[in-house]
């Protein structure tokens, strides 16, 4: 389904599976593994499980790659690179059955 498969995804306790998508055209973006309750503030790269965007490239500006809509910025958290996503501009659905 997606070209880029996170070569170590590891799984985390108290997890769950969410499929991000672009707000504007629909697209699927990536699998991201949630920690916790709450809204998707921020996609750290080590937690993605799979994905049509190339997130081995670290580009400064997360982009849909169907309608090419800014949908995050680069930056860092506690260290580790992660994009920050603009408000309103993706949407989350959880995935009960998921099988990485």
């Amino acid at each position: 389904m997606m070209p880029y498969k996170n070569p170590s995804p590891g799984k985390i306790k108290n997890a769950h599976p969410l499929l991000v998508t672009c707000m504007q055209c629909k697209h699927d973006l990536c699998v991201y593994w949630k920690v916790g309750r709450g809204n998707l503030i921020k996609l750290q790269i080590h937690r993605i499980i799979e994905s049509e965007y190339d997130f081995g490239r670290r580009d400064n500006a997360l982009l849909c790659p169907h309608c090419q809509e800014q949908l995050g910025s680069l930056s860092e958290h506690k260290g580790r690179p992660c994009y920050f996503l603009h408000r309103g501009r993706v949407q989350t659905k959880r995935l009960q059955h998921y099988k990485s």
